[in-house]
């Protein structure tokens, strides 16, 4: 599959923002800052994204300012205390001790001006909110697929991206970057599906951790969680990473221990969920509808890759019935769109969580299931794709039901029988015609 192109570079080593990777950025701030004097901050605050403040906040800056304009006087430190009634003055003046406000401040003079239609996003917030030295430019809304690779581009693989990369089947890291994009949309996929969402902080910059708690009583769980870890580590740098497994506990649906990944507490994730995926403050996957319309008219590669991610951690292929299913509810509507857009006309079936179906068939020219990754289901997306088929009605050859025999003997669910004799003969053949041969199979 051809991969999304880049339409931009990025430096693999220097991942934090600065005068060698970006002419525009000042590397520092020469304190005092006495031009801040007759300037307005809050029209600078507004270019970093989702920047919460409030009045003392500001009030606080201003004390700072007002300590400046004295400096600036001539008054000496000792002098500035009395009046103002603060101390510690020479700390902020040299700007070893700031307020949130003058932080954000001091940090736009480093960074300068977004680009227009981007705002500055921190990737990473200290304890009480305040932002790490490491800063990317974020478009506010996405219109089209190059609002998403100029983000990607700002960002640097982790070397685990590397070390892991031959696992699933790169040869060379230039193949791995060339993926990057598609990794974002197979991660956002993740997100929508069985990604653990918890919003960890409002404070200063909305920020989210992102995790992975997969049932070991799934045969795909632990592949699943290493595969979605990578493309996290591939596409956005945020090392997400396996932890001690998760005892059995009656709060989840799993009855079973289970796999533990967690990437990193990230104002970036925070960013994909609300920009990308358009979902607001409190809203939930389950029962929210995603608004992405954009994704129908991004590349094939990365909307494949999407419904990869959507696909493993929702879908499963029904051998019997001869379906790729994929969950839905809520996203029927742009989930129906998104695969129009790729020739696959889905039919609906309403259930308490309404399904997408489509044939193994269609399935596999997209492919539903990641081939990199390579789980069962995609495993069984392949056998059923390729078995060939019977004449229509006409009675099924006796050498045939003689070879299926010791299977419709050991099975007791029509669907997992379906399958198995696809496996063992190439030949695909319904539930409704195993549920008649296997009745008298056991007669």
């Amino acid at each position: 599959m051809e991969a999304t192109e880049h339409t931009q570079s990025f430096d693999p080593v220097n991942h934090e923002v600065s005068q060698s990777t970006n002419p525009e950025i000042r590397e520092g701030v020469c304190w005092p800052p006495y031009h801040w004097i007759d300037e307005s901050v809050e029209p600078i605050l507004n270019d970093f994204w989702e920047a919460t403040y409030d009045h003392d906040d500001l009030a606080k800056h201003q004390q700072f300012i007002k300590m400046l304009s004295l400096s600036k006087q001539g008054m000496r430190d000792s002098d500035i205390q009395r009046t103002l009634g603060v101390n510690n003055v020479r700390k902020y003046l040299s700007g070893k001790k700031q307020s949130f406000v003058t932080h954000l401040r001091a940090e736009y003079d480093r960074l300068g001006p977004p680009t227009d239609g981007r705002k500055w996003l921190p990737l990473r917030v200290k304890p009480r909110g305040t932002p790490d030295r490491t800063w990317i430019q974020v478009p506010t809304q996405i219109d089209e697929i190059s609002d998403v690779i100029s983000v990607v581009d700002q960002l640097t693989p982790t070397q685990e991206s590397f070390e892991l990369m031959t696992q699933y089947g790169y040869t060379s890291r230039e193949e791995l970057l060339r993926d990057r994009t598609d990794h974002l949309g197979f991660f956002m996929g993740f997100m929508l599906g069985d990604g653990g969402k918890g919003l960890r902080s409002q404070e200063r910059f909305p920020s989210m951790k992102v995790s992975a708690v997969l049932s070991k009583a799934k045969n795909n769980s632990q592949r699943f969680g290493e595969f979605t870890s990578f493309t996290s580590n591939t596409s956005l740098g945020l090392n997400m990473h396996r932890v001690k497994d998760a005892p059995v506990s009656d709060k989840r649906f799993s009855k079973s221990e289970c796999f533990q990944w967690i990437a990193p507490v990230s104002p970036l994730f925070a960013w994909i969920f609300r920009v990308m995926m358009g979902y607001r403050a409190g809203e939930l996957t389950t029962y929210d509808p995603m608004r992405a319309n954009w994704l129908l008219e991004a590349p094939r590669s990365f909307k494949v890759h999407f419904l990869q991610g959507l696909a493993e951690s929702d879908g499963w292929v029904n051998a019997g019935a001869d379906k790729v299913i994929i969950v839905a509810t809520p996203n029927e509507t742009l989930l129906d769109g998104l695969l129009r857009t790729l020739d696959i006309i889905p039919r609906q079936d309403e259930q308490k969580v309404n399904i997408l179906l489509f044939g193994t068939e269609d399935g596999l020219k997209l492919p539903a299931f990641n081939p990199r990754l390579h789980s069962n289901y995609y495993d069984d997306l392949v056998t059923m794709a390729t078995a060939k088929r019977f004449l229509e009605r006409q009675p099924l050859p006796d050498w045939f039901i003689e070879q299926i025999r010791p299977i419709l003997l050991l099975n007791t669910v029509y669907s997992k029988a379906c399958l198995e004799i696809a496996r063992s003969t190439g030949y695909k053949i319904s539930s409704e015609t195993v549920k008649k041969y296997m009745t008298h199979a056991k007669a």
